[in-house]
């Protein structure tokens, strides 16, 4: 994680079980990314599988491109840092 002012970086992001698996958080994260162009950061936790997966397939079809996260340690928690950029729409 870079920690740049300038990059925007995605905190927390729920979605609640009885909505998963439908499409509503890849549409809602797709409609902010479209809102906030510019470099974005998303952490998760290399324990949590399925979020993973959930980033990595709303990241690439917003992209159109492959992703390619970072692994890292910080405080003895491995994470994967998903990092691209959101292209100002017009």
């Amino acid at each position: 994680m870079s920690g740049s002012k300038t990059v925007w970086d995605m905190a927390e992001f729920f979605v609640i079980r009885g909505y998963r698996r439908r499409g509503f958080g890849t549409q809602v994260t797709h409609e902010l990314w479209k809102r906030f162009p510019g470099l974005w950061e998303i952490r998760v936790m290399q324990s949590n599988v399925p979020a993973y997966h959930f980033w990595a397939r709303a990241i690439s079809r917003f992209t159109g491109e492959a992703v390619n996260p970072v692994a890292f340690e910080k405080g003895g928690e491995y994470w994967e840092l998903f990092s691209f950029e959101s292209k100002l729409v017009s």
